[in-house]
């Protein structure tokens, strides 16, 4: 990487975002070019085979693949009150290691993100602390009034928990789901939901492992919740993402739907089965749980067959305390953002997920489903976000070394194949070969198009 060339009458926070990437394979949407691309003033300028680097930075990406920045549409980055599990700087990083130079971050923190303040309050923390784009989702609220602010403010979407609502809302009742669908369709404004539909239970039985846990929360519960989210969804015509599903079914219901609805799934379901609890136990505890062999095999092939719209992490840390207790107090989830991409370039170096439809499910759909508009495509005019990858290289997974604050991973001691080099956010170098380069701060808070 050759020395950034400065000019005294310069502005340095302009020349900070550029950056010239000499001598990649670009991706093109259908297949590699080799080319170099010129990013001035966080945009990209121009993809051509050979372009000199006059006074901006360079970066030798021969052998390497560009491709562009990754879009993470379900993480949880905590800070606030849950700072110390994880906080805008720390996930952020985790995120640029992970190669996603956007992130969409959930609303279920402490306090929860569901008023036009709250969401004004994280966006001042994140601008001070994030490495790369980070935009929010808001909890779902009963009134108009509320959802419209919340639109308005930049919120990307309205997220539903059906298991357990972060925000006064009644999920039993099918008007009220129905009104807050209206709301954001009034809005133009998507609704994300958790699909669980839990019932409640008068006596809770004994809970001796965690294959027990997860079995407390069967399958039958998220066929039921998608069914009725679909069924009064017809009545309202609004749009809605499904996060985390983990049914090939699931899929298939949706797809037969409109296009209304957009499908999610992560690197854990897909990777992993209820047989892995019986192993490591609380490293693989999340909600939705993981699921049979049978369904995650079904799963896994629905999705490499293009079932699934988006492939997101559902990034939840916690400290290893608050993981490693019983079954029953253990908290549900587990660090992604780290671990996401070398998993799925795994699943192409096998032969069963074609390289062109991994960039639709990490890049090209998140884009398009919430939004993104300047984004995901290596071309004139677009944002300077891009990633370089070493398809061939292999690695093997050690949550002792994540930037995150959650050094756990039911995938630790994984070997993959495809791992990231190098992630430019807006013409920024922030992340090179294992070492942060992007101070806090340097990311940009996003606000959603939806209601502009």
């Amino acid at each position: 990487m050759a020395p950034r060339k400065k000019r005294a009458d310069s502005n340095p926070d302009l020349e900070d975002q550029n950056i010239l990437v000499k001598d990649a394979n670009i991706w093109t949407g259908h297949g590699f070019t080799r080319g170099s691309i010129l990013i001035e003033e966080g945009r990209i300028k121009k993809t051509s085979r050979r372009t000199d680097a006059g006074s901006h930075e360079a970066i030798d990406a021969s052998g390497l693949c560009a491709l562009p920045g990754l879009i993470d549409v379900h993480v949880h980055l905590r800070d606030m009150g849950l700072a110390y599990k994880e906080d805008f700087a720390t996930g952020t990083a985790a995120a640029a290691a992970g190669g996603f130079t956007t992130v969409l971050d959930m609303p279920n923190t402490l306090p929860p993100t569901d008023t036009p303040r709250r969401l004004v309050e994280k966006e001042r923390e994140a601008s001070k602390k994030a490495r790369v784009n980070i935009g929010f989702h808001v909890a779902a609220v009963p009134e108009a009034k509320t959802t419209q602010a919340l639109a308005r403010a930049g919120a990307f979407s309205l997220k539903l928990y059906m298991p357990k609502p972060i925000a006064p809302f009644n999920v039993e009742d099918d008007a009220q789901i129905r009104q807050l669908m209206n709301d954001a369709r009034e809005a133009r404004i998507p609704v994300t939901v958790h699909a669980e539909d839990i019932v409640s239970r008068n006596e809770t039985p004994a809970i001796d492992s965690f294959r027990q846990l997860a079995d407390g929360r069967p399958p039958i519960f998220e066929t039921r919740a998608v069914e009725r989210i679909v069924r009064i969804q017809r009545q309202t015509g609004c749009k809605v993402h499904f996060c985390h599903l983990t049914l090939k079914s699931s899929l298939d219901k949706i797809a037969a739907e409109s296009s209304s609805f957009t499908s999610e799934v992560t690197p854990h379901h897909l990777w992993l089965s209820q047989g892995v609890l019986e192993k490591v136990g609380w490293k693989a505890w999340m909600v939705p749980p993981l699921r049979s062999e049978a369904e995650r095999r079904r799963l896994l092939s629905a999705t490499c067959s293009g079932a699934s719209d988006v492939v997101a992490s559902d990034h939840a840390p916690h400290t290893v305390g608050e993981k490693e207790r019983q079954p029953g107090n253990s908290l549900p989830g587990v660090p992604g953002l780290e671990t996401e991409l070398p998993l799925m370039l795994t699943l192409v170096s096998k032969g069963k997920l074609n390289l062109s439809l991994l960039l639709k499910l990490l890049a090209d759909n998140p884009a398009r489903i919430f939004g993104l508009r300047s984004k995901a495509k290596l071309r004139p005019g677009y944002d300077g976000d891009v990633i370089l990858v070493d398809l061939k290289k292999r690695s093997r997974i050690d949550s002792s070394k994540f930037f995150s604050k959650a050094k756990f991973s039911p995938f630790d001691g994984m070997t993959t194949k495809g791992a990231l080099v190098s992630t430019i956010v807006s013409g920024r170098l922030v992340y090179h070969d294992g070492e942060m380069l992007g101070r806090e701060g340097c990311g940009q808070v996003l606000r959603s198009s939806f209601s502009s």
